[in-house]
């Protein structure tokens, strides 16, 4: 039996986590009807009282589930507390990945070390060829899980804390310049994605935000577009979120002449394409899909991407590194880091500053003419 606290409507429920007689683990959610604010002790309280019941663990199995069993029912009590995206992101890393090296080597909850986790981890480095930054994102799982195991008491300490990490690599981005961007716009003209790559390009949108933009969020009057909804890809699979990654990430951005006149041609475009296919246009509010309304599913764009530049023989980025062409060029116009920050919708300027100090070279030559204007180091 394990259990934990989550918040439901604004009252403390209790998720339990026990063995059927036919060895399944089951959850199941009792209302403590204690409001969340001021009653954390108490309902922690009322936790204990329940688990308390069934102290026994090896009468219920607990001494003998296997990490792999655990990981699962972790994972099913964190569904209600997270985003429908980010648990099925957190399910296909476990599901596809921790569950069968875990399952396959029988290692049970109460006898996992440090050593065992240390093992995977090198497997998936010296034998998957996994980076150090996606290993680092399943030992998250690995050690959030573990964490939840140790306040349910069913170990004593959480052994993932004793593990030691391979390096995580800084991504230098790669971007274009005004010249190269301008022309990606031109040769991508007639392709189905066009729309996505100017509105990327400009905006400096990620991927699931351009796809997730409606036509609701774009105000031709007030001349501003909304980023407020998303669209990502989770093992092959589209998911709409009506959030953005983060509260940052929710921001307006102004409508500038030249998107406006280009925005509205898209959708005269659209209703046009509404009128020609009829019944069997797929109606949705999406400004980025194909002519029959379907929307574009994210992975399509990425590869679609790399075609075109292929095909024209235009440098190899990544579509988010039209993310950070849009941030150079502004660098480049004598913008701020701060202003890039909320053009971006970056959570925090440490995280603009890391990922663009490198682009600042040009305004460091600049500093460097303006002192030798000034300062004489060689007089005698």
């Amino acid at each position: 039996m394990t259990g934990s606290l989550h918040e439901k409507n604004g009252k403390y429920s209790i998720v339990l986590s026990f063995k059927d007689e036919n060895g399944k683990w089951k959850t199941k959610w009792i209302s403590t009807g204690l409001e969340v604010k001021g009653n954390k002790k108490k309902a922690s309280e009322v936790l204990k009282e329940y688990l308390q019941k069934y102290d026994d663990k090896d009468m219920l199995g607990t001494n003998d589930m296997l990490f792999s069993e655990f990981i699962i029912s972790w994972l099913k009590s964190m569904k209600p507390s997270v985003k429908e995206n980010t648990y099925n992101s957190y399910a296909v890393v476990i599901e596809r990945d921790i569950v069968p090296y875990f399952k396959a080597k029988r290692i049970k909850l109460f006898d996992l070390n440090n050593m065992q986790i240390q093992e995977y981890y090198n497997h998936l480095f010296n034998e998957k060829g996994m980076s150090g930054n996606t290993i680092s994102k399943r030992h998250a799982n690995i050690h959030k899980a573990l964490d939840y195991a140790v306040m349910c008491g069913l170990i004593n300490k959480n052994p993932s804390d004793y593990v030691i990490l391979p390096k995580k690599q800084k991504y230098i981005a790669k971007y274009f310049d005004m010249s190269q961007l301008n022309k990606l716009f031109d040769i991508s003209k007639g392709h189905p994605i066009k729309a996505v790559i100017r509105l990327s390009g400009y905006y400096g949108l990620r991927r699931s935000e351009v796809l997730g933009l409606k036509w609701s969020a774009i105000c031709f009057k007030e001349n501003k577009i909304v980023i407020n909804n998303t669209v990502v890809s989770v093992g092959g699979k589209s998911f709409e979120d009506e959030t953005t990654k983060t509260s940052s990430s929710y921001r307006t951005l102004p409508l500038d002449n030249s998107m406006k006149i280009y925005l509205k041609k898209l959708k005269k475009e659209q209703c046009e394409n509404k009128l020609f296919y009829g019944n069997s246009y797929i109606d949705n509010d999406y400004v980025c899909k194909w002519e029959n309304g379907k929307p574009f599913k994210p992975d399509y764009i990425s590869h679609s991407f790399k075609t075109i530049l292929e095909a024209n023989n235009m440098p190899h980025i990544r579509f988010h590194d039209l993310r950070h062409s849009s941030a150079s060029i502004l660098l480049n116009l004598g913008f701020s880091l701060k202003e890039i920050q909320e053009w971006l919708g970056h959570s925090d300027i440490s995280t603009t500053s890391n990922i663009y100090s490198h682009l600042q070279y040009e305004a460091k030559v600049n500093m460097a003419d303006r002192m030798g204007g000034v300062l004489e180091v060689n007089a005698n």
